[in-house]
């Protein structure tokens, strides 16, 4: 009976975590059911039911009865930015003529109720979180397979997303694919790498992460090529000594680690040799991102390329005029800079650039510190693994870092609902059960689990 029991509570915990899922990374399945099955095309009353449906999800039964503790610094900075820029929009709007007060006001409402969900969802969605990312990436990336095997106007080289509404061929956000790929990556290499997850697991979890590796080729995105190589550099970094390279090499002498190894190769020349054209277009994809990524580089550097002169893409040209409009204001109006222009003055394309520009001092202050610390415990988690999710999360901030400084705007929804999982579950390891724990703490920290409504934990 006991055991009955646990399953059950088992897939509560996992629908939770499904409804986490679907606020953070949950775009890529609404555009496939939008517009690849024409569910409803362009629309955004769909996405935000969708969203609305994720909220839902993430409702425990012990809602209102049982509170735990965020990080309390983090969760008042956060929050205090974010009644910042509400502030600002009635206040003091920088865009003339402002008509999406609506819009606006209904994002931010999603982003409070999340955070509030997520204080009242248990600790223990620790145990299931990251094979439901695994599950949850996954389906989303054989979606996004599908949807590019039946478009007919998408063709090879083109980015791999899916076309929006009525756009043009191959039009898309691709970074809402990247993103999932990446997520996917994190939460697959932690399986793999955790000693508790079995054999016929572990070769699923690797296999699952090659297959996000070529989705997040297939993206083309720049931000997270670099979050992933950053990642790696981390991991490396915290993970990687010499007696743990010799203790790996004698541990690959062993009848499992032999056999995987074989059955690994095996599956990969049967795939290359079955699929070659599969293999020619990753190729084909990785040697156009290195050229491309190469113009932009002799373009700053004023050189030419066969003959012509480098030019920077579009997003890369976007961001040298952002830049260029920062630093006239840095030397001529400088003044401006202590309450800002307004609320979404400029989309200069960086987003820490944009919380100074747009939000003044106090909109640095809180919105840069928030990530100053998450950067901290990022770190810090990383060096320590003190739990799958956390470590997850600490992985996952790469992402995000970069993002600030190449893509996206301080107030959106798309930064927020990673931060706002962030501020729930980083810093605060120490509350969690014992036996969530990886590495248990040397005192009991069951006490500090639940309490009733009347305190937090």
């Amino acid at each position: 009976m006991s055991n009955f029991i646990r399953f059950l509570q088992t897939l509560d915990y996992m629908r939770l975590v499904v409804g986490i899922c679907i606020l953070v990374d949950g775009y890529p399945l609404i555009f496939f059911f939008r517009e690849t099955l024409k569910l409803a095309p362009g629309s955004t009353a769909f996405t935000a039911i969708a969203l609305a449906a994720g909220l839902v999800l993430m409702i425990p039964f012990t809602v209102l009865r049982r509170l735990y503790r965020p990080n309390l610094t983090m969760f008042w900075m956060g929050v205090g930015f974010l009644l910042l820029c509400i502030f600002y929009m009635f206040v003091y709007n920088g865009v003339p003529g402002f008509k999406e007060y609506d819009k606006d006001m209904i994002y931010f409402a999603y982003i409070f109720i999340f955070l509030f969900l997520l204080i009242n969802i248990p600790n223990d969605v620790i145990r299931v979180f990251i094979p439901v990312v695994i599950l949850f990436t996954l389906v989303s990336n054989l979606a996004l397979v599908y949807s590019l095997m039946t478009n007919p106007s998408w063709a090879i080289g083109q980015r791999a997303t899916i076309t929006l509404g009525d756009g043009d061929d191959g039009s898309g956000n691709p970074h809402a694919f990247a993103r999932n790929a990446f997520m996917g990556v994190i939460a697959c290499v932690i399986w793999t790498v955790r000693p508790q997850t079995g054999f016929i697991f572990r070769l699923l979890a690797l296999f699952s992460a090659v297959f996000n590796v070529a989705i997040l080729v297939l993206t083309q995105t720049r931000s997270s090529i670099v979050a992933l190589i950053l990642a790696l550099m981390f991991f490396m970094f915290f993970n990687v000594r010499p007696a743990q390279i010799r203790s790996t090499v004698r541990g690959l002498f062993k009848p499992v680690p032999i056999i995987t190894i074989i059955v690994g190769i095996v599956g990969l020349m049967f795939f290359f040799r079955r699929y070659y054209d599969a293999y020619a277009i990753l190729y084909g994809y990785v040697i156009g991102f290195v050229e491309r990524n190469m113009e932009n580089i002799y373009a700053l550097l004023g050189m030419k390329v066969k003959g012509t002169q480098a030019t920077l893409d579009a997003s890369a040209a976007n961001r040298s005029v952002s830049a260029l409009f920062f630093s006239n204001v840095l030397v001529g109006h400088l003044h401006m800079l202590i309450l800002g222009f307004g609320y979404k003055f400029l989309y200069l394309d960086v987003p820490i650039m944009e919380a100074l520009t747009n939000m003044g001092v106090l909109g640095f202050i809180l919105f840069g510190g928030l990530n100053i610390m998450i950067l901290y415990h990022s770190v810090r988690i990383m060096r320590t693994n003190p739990n799958p999710l956390n470590t997850f999360l600490a992985y996952f901030y790469m992402l995000v870092l970069v993002q600030l400084f190449t893509n996206g705007r301080p107030n959106e929804i798309a930064f927020w609902f990673p931060l706002a999982l962030m501020i729930r579950f980083m810093g605060v390891e120490h509350l969690f059960p014992a036996y969530l724990s990886d590495r248990p703490a040397l005192i009991d920290s069951e006490q500090f689990e639940v309490v009733p409504t009347t305190q937090a934990t």
